[in-house]
């Protein structure tokens, strides 16, 4: 049986790693729906004993906005179906209107998702009085809780603490809304939402994982997401154990043992030059260009996991930047 909202919300508030599944397709460009039980299985068995965690399918790592919506129904109905109540399972929703993010949301719940996960309206960005309609007619609209993604990279927009503030206010009792997964690079903004948040007991999640996790556990992120999940979770798990105990160094050191890995997509990243206009903390030398998420796959790919590849216009590493990647996997021990 699926979370009531207050219950997610609570379960979101003991802090934890939210759990990012990708999409395997195959060469011809179908998804493998197969290989993504098989993922969803394996990922399952590695943290069913991690109690402070979430798995979302069609997040950004699930590539959501190069899905149909058969598509999308479908890899989320597998996830609720394969995790089977293990962990608690919040859908990736969000559409650019509001209508489909709806359609979408009503079907997650019917299959028996614990909540949504809904980014802010991309492409067309709307006004203060139309993001607030936006999540105010969806809150009517379904019976399990939401965690507003706040993310100003992939939006183009970013929902202000005053505006969370009134929407908390007018529609988020209870648990409706569930939690608050934030993108900001900027640690006053972060600062200013984690203290508007923490007024109703509302959970806020680090939306870029685990290095800047380091940097906004102690200014209020409850938890993180991260794609790792798909074939190293038990790094993001160490991490938030260690921000549990304001274990610093210890963060230090996990960190450190993936720098190789960051260095690498940073590396891929410059080589490739990003097209994109808007904000990205660090710049494409840190990897945070979207290449990145192509490297996630073909590291499952290596471990015999079903990454697959990406849709374009998303790409992947060369054959001679797989080989280094596995030599990579191998010093962390994966291979």
């Amino acid at each position: 049986m699926a979370m009531k909202p207050i219950e997610l919300q609570r379960h979101l508030k003991k802090g934890g790693v939210s759990y990012m599944a990708v999409t395997p397709f195959k060469e011809n460009g179908d998804v493998d729906y197969e290989g993504y039980r098989q993922n969803i299985r394996w990922l399952v068995d590695k943290i069913k004993d991690f109690e402070n965690c979430t798995l979302t399918p069609c997040g950004s790592n699930g590539e959501f906005p190069h899905l149909s919506h058969e598509e999308h129904k479908r890899v989320m109905q597998i996830c609720v179906e394969e995790v089977n109540g293990a962990v608690p399972v919040i859908c990736g929703t969000g559409r650019a209107s509001t209508h489909e993010t709806i359609e979408l949301s009503r079907f997650a719940q019917e299959i028996g998702a614990d909540g949504v996960q809904v980014i802010l309206p991309y492409y067309f960005v709307p006004m203060e009085d139309g993001m607030y309609a936006h999540y105010e007619k969806l809150a009517e609209a379904i019976d399990i809780g939401i965690v507003i993604y706040n993310n100003p990279a992939f939006s183009g927009s970013w929902i202000q603490p005053p505006l969370m503030k009134k929407m908390l206010e007018g529609f988020g009792a209870n648990g409706k809304i569930a939690g608050v997964k934030d993108n900001t690079p900027h640690m006053m903004s972060f600062d200013g939402m984690a203290s508007v948040v923490k007024q109703f007991d509302v959970p806020l999640y680090s939306g870029f994982g685990e290095k800047w996790y380091k940097y906004q556990y102690p200014w209020g992120a409850d938890g993180l997401a991260t794609p790792f999940g798909n074939f190293f979770p038990e790094y993001p798990r160490d991490v938030f154990l260690a921000s549990q105990k304001n274990d610093n160094k210890k963060i230090d050191e996990l960190i450190s043992m993936m720098q190789p890995y960051y260095a690498f997509v940073g590396r891929c990243n410059a080589v490739r030059k990003d097209t994109g206009v808007l904000y990205k903390p660090g710049t494409a030398i840190y990897g945070e260009g979207n290449f990145r998420f192509g490297v996630v796959k073909a590291a499952m790919n290596l471990m015999g996991l079903h990454g697959g590849i990406m849709r374009l216009p998303l790409t992947g590493p060369t054959e001679k930047e797989t080989a280094e990647l596995k030599e990579i996997l191998k010093g962390l021990g994966l291979l």
